[in-house]
């Protein structure tokens, strides 16, 4: 899977994409903690989760999915250790970080987009 095969989602969902060496860093684990009991809001802002890592990548949210081969890693990453992507319905990249990205900080980012605005007066109708 290359980061072009993250063209599937587009249009269908919001992905927060984290780039970590390993599941084991303490950022990569304060990350999974910032989306702990967060699942309705995630769902809510149709978002999914996927880690990569060199070589391989998964679904963590809103299904964990398997390891597969993937080049996402070695195609998105900038520099460091540890990086978060949030690509939006178009396939842009949103917001590109180097340390944890705080929930709170991604939901109103995502809020204050025009399509999320969209979806958002729809559902109060």
């Amino acid at each position: 899977m290359t980061a072009q095969s993250l063209a599937e989602y587009q249009w269908k969902n919001r992905l927060v994409v984290i780039l970590s060496k390993s599941e084991d860093s303490e950022e990569f684990l304060k990350q999974m903690q910032e989306f702990d009991n967060k699942d309705s809001e995630l769902n809510d802002r149709k978002l999914k989760i996927i880690q990569a890592k060199p070589g391989e990548m998964k679904v963590l949210f809103p299904e964990k999915a398997e390891w597969q081969r993937s080049s996402i890693y070695r195609e998105m990453k900038k520099d460091g250790d540890f990086e978060v992507l949030l690509i939006g319905l178009d396939g842009g990249i949103k917001l590109r970080q180097h340390q944890v990205l705080e929930t709170e900080k991604l939901f109103s980012l995502i809020d204050s987009m025009p399509m999320r605005r969209a979806e958002m007066n729809k559902n109060d109708q």
